[in-house]
């Protein structure tokens, strides 16, 4: 077996104070492999971490609080993230996870150390993802060419193997990824205001021969966060804007045309939704 290398948790949070308790509460019982704990504070003027509480939480895990620019999103934010861990010289293996996801066995980051310690320093691994009822989300999956080219996705059939599942892509939620061992630095792309961006890195990373894996044996529960739950009009149009972009840059002309098709009639059957639809449409191009 290889020798485990540090292991840095980076999480990126906007009005998170009180899920980050509760990751922080969980990531102090991880004392072996963890070196750190950055968060990047993404709504540094409406509603600024406080992080005492988190370090109390925290033991001996060191807690460093970056600021963000109000608003951005979850890949500016990890890049921010890679950003300062680069200047600092650090190289090993960070593991991104969203302040709404729990740890329940307490031996998570161990066991994710040790089972990427023999694997290649370019793999990008992401562990299984569990919601509050125990289901497997389906938070890692295959693209095909075809018009369902996310149909194929992880299952609780897939949580009962034992060795890495290898696919096409993985949720950021609970990602792990060495960025300094790919050349240039591995980095989410800015074109992506809010979702489809975790895809795209794992698909340009494998196109560098990066193997992109799965590992059924770590779970981790997740919250999801209000935000996900009642879409606002900004997220909306954010979302088609890298919905579109993602469209364009990875699938066929034909299933792009059917998809912003499909997209446009939407907007006309829901017009609350149709405002942030067609912005969205302006803005990706």
């Amino acid at each position: 077996m290889g020798t485990a290398l540090p292991l840095v948790v980076v999480s990126v949070a906007y009005h998170s104070q009180s899920s980050l308790a509760s990751l922080a509460a969980d990531l102090g019982r991880h004392q072996g492999g963890l070196t750190r704990w950055i968060v990047v504070d993404q709504a540094p003027k409406s509603a600024p971490l406080d992080p005492e509480p988190l370090r109390r939480h925290l033991g001996s895990v060191p807690l460093l609080v970056l600021q963000g620019e109000e608003g951005d999103g979850f890949g500016a934010g990890c890049n921010r993230g890679f950003d300062y861990l680069q200047k600092t010289g650090s190289s090993g293996w960070v593991w991104l996870l969203n302040p709404d996801t729990s740890l329940p066995q307490g031996d998570e980051a161990r066991r994710l150390l040790e089972a990427v310690a023999d694997l290649p320093a370019q793999a990008v691994v992401g562990t299984a993802v569990q919601d509050a009822t125990g289901t497997i989300e389906p938070s890692a999956g295959w693209i095909d060419q075809g018009l369902n080219f996310r149909r194929r996705k992880v299952s609780t059939a897939d949580a009962l193997l034992h060795e890495p599942l290898r696919l096409d892509w993985l949720s950021g939620c609970s990602l792990l990824l060495r960025p300094m061992a790919h050349q240039p630095p591995a980095r989410f792309d800015p074109c992506f205001p809010l979702y489809y961006e975790d895809m795209d890195l794992c698909l340009r990373l494998a196109q560098q021969e990066a193997p992109v894996l799965w590992l059924p044996q770590v779970v981790v529960s997740h919250q999801k966060g209000e935000g996900s739950v009642t879409p606002s009009s900004r997220r909306i149009e954010l979302s088609t804007i890298s919905y579109l972009r993602f469209l364009r840059r990875h699938c066929p002309p034909w299933v792009r045309l059917l998809r912003q098709l499909r997209l446009l009639l939407s907007a006309l059957l829901r017009p609350r939704r149709a405002g942030a639809i067609w912005r969205g449409f302006k803005r990706s191009g």
